[in-house]
């Protein structure tokens, strides 16, 4: 089974579990990325890793082509018997890879569409056309199976040509139930009460908007610590600057605590999980933060409405609007009550729906569906 995922660090955040459960079922295991510091760990598992540079930053097409290039010589080496893609930039390239190399079969993990698709930007509509065009391609062939995370993006899919049986909607990458455990109290009288935001620090995720309300509870006199978790992305032309980051901190908005490994410690030293998202799959920080038994406030978009419930959960805010951001912000960090029975909510809905174990053995049945693929 060979994995393609851009970033080795992606992978372990995203999809450790996924090839640990396939291994089990006596897969090898080998995964195609750009290879740094997680790249030890995933061979001390005993998957092995092929350094490969993965075009990012969007479809350049020198780049492009020299990535299909790099993994049809990779697939014809290997003749895998299954090609797992993980993320719609690998999607696009390794799938077409995938049908010069004669891959019987591949299967699509479209973990959200990202800036492209809510961009109204010259670029964006014009890289966002392109990817429909091929996904409308890929569609025609049995061999290519796509998985989606929300039901929005099994919409677009559908639109795009892919048949029921083509097509998989399972929620997110899921979560360790026993690493992320809820917070055991709600922190009642700690100050200042403290929002946490993990992501890459791009502006579609919502990263201008969180600025924004953090000004205008700054100026009502509301000092949260808001935490920043995560770095910038310099290779994503969505990326903030360091200086902006810098600014921000110094100007008292925001704390930017760059990427941390201690994820959940820090969710447990935290009050409200925020991500003001433009469009999401399922976001990965939001499903640990509802793991952990934290409220949530998100936009009212694709991804993050498969898992913020309004006034079940957290609260869901319209994309772009930083008042209201702010409001439900100040909201939920000013009713402890709300707060609890959000969080409550929150870290069943994981235990039901979306943790490690559902989500590996439905994505493991998409995958080995064909019995001819079984080990």
């Amino acid at each position: 089974m060979l994995f393609v995922c851009s970033e080795d660090w992606y992978f372990v955040s995203h999809r450790m579990a996924l090839a640990r459960a396939a291994q089990v079922r006596g897969w090898e295991i080998i995964v195609a990325c750009r290879a740094n510091e997680a790249a030890i760990g995933l061979r001390e598992e005993g998957f092995r890793v092929i350094d490969l540079n993965i075009a990012r930053g969007g479809l350049n097409p020198v780049k492009s082509l020299a990535t299909v290039f790099s993994l049809w010589r990779l697939m014809r080496q290997e003749k895998p018997d299954i090609v797992v893609n993980v993320a719609i930039q690998c999607v696009i390239l390794s799938a077409l890879a995938g049908l010069l190399a004669g891959v019987s079969r591949s299967v699509n993990m479209v973990t959200g569409l990202g800036f492209v698709f809510v961009s109204n930007g010259r670029k964006a509509r014009i890289v966002r056309a392109i990817i429909s065009a091929v996904l409308r391609v890929y569609a025609l062939f049995p061999s290519i199976k796509v998985i989606v995370q929300n039901h929005d993006d099994y919409e677009l899919m559908r639109q795009l040509g892919f048949s029921k049986s083509g097509l998989s909607l399972i929620k997110g990458s899921g979560v360790d139930l026993q690493k992320y455990l809820p917070v055991s109290d709600m922190r009642e009288g700690d100050n200042p009460k403290t929002a946490i935001f993990v992501a890459r620090m791009l502006w579609s995720k919502g990263l201008g908007e969180l600025i924004g309300a953090a000004r205008l509870l700054q100026q009502k006199g509301r000092h949260y610590r808001i935490w920043l978790v995560g770095d910038v992305d310099l290779a994503n032309p969505d990326s903030a600057n360091v200086s902006d980051l810098e600014q921000w901190q110094n100007d008292g908005l925001v704390e930017w605590l760059g990427r941390r490994s201690d994820i959940p410690a820090l969710l447990t030293q935290s009050d409200l999980a925020i991500l003001p998202s433009w469009r999401e799959g399922l976001p990965k920080s939001l499903l640990e933060a509802a793991a952990c038994g934290l409220a949530m406030v998100a936009t009212d978009v694709p991804g993050c409405r498969e898992i913020v419930k309004h006034e079940e959960t957290g609260l869901l805010v319209p994309m772009g609007d930083k008042p209201a951001l702010a409001d439900a912000i100040e909201t939920l960090m000013e009713d402890d009550a709300s707060r609890r029975r959000f969080g409550q909510q929150a870290r069943k809905m994981v235990e039901d729906e979306l943790c490690d174990a559902i989500v590996v053995e439905k994505t493991l049945a998409v995958i080995e569906a064909d019995q001819s693929f079984k080990k």
